[in-house]
């Protein structure tokens, strides 16, 4: 049992039946739409139960990018991807708030993004 395998892949699965390229970690290049899962702050959060069982909340940001040609085009492209985020987390999730819009140049291009703060646990 790793965060890796019981966590991260399947919320990655999950997501995977949104129209856009999902990936489990930070890419080395950007693509649009994509969606990033992100470790947030305070990633993990312990605690101990009975001296023997370690239980952790592990708080993720999931990022929505899409592609930033057009103001009114990419916010609305944007918030039709985070409320598909939203409506598409599998149960055990806590889903909290998204951020405010942010733009993001990566190499020549441009993006933006937002992030939503979910949250799960993970028994060891």
């Amino acid at each position: 049992m790793t965060i890796e395998a019981d966590i991260r892949t399947p919320l990655q699965t999950t997501l995977s039946t949104i129209a856009a390229n999902v990936y489990n970690g930070i890419p080395e290049a950007m693509t649009s739409p994509s969606i990033v899962l992100v470790p947030d702050s305070p990633y993990l959060e312990s605690t101990l139960i009975n001296g023997s069982t370690t239980k952790v909340k592990i708080n993720f940001l999931v990022t929505g990018v899409v592609g930033y040609s057009s103001n009114a085009a990419a916010l609305t492209n944007l918030e039709d991807l985070m409320i598909e985020i939203i409506s598409t987390m599998p149960a055990g999730y806590v889903v909290g708030d998204v951020s405010s819009p942010t733009p993001l140049e990566v190499g020549t291009g441009k993006f933006l993004t937002s992030d939503l703060q979910v949250s799960t646990y993970y028994t060891d």
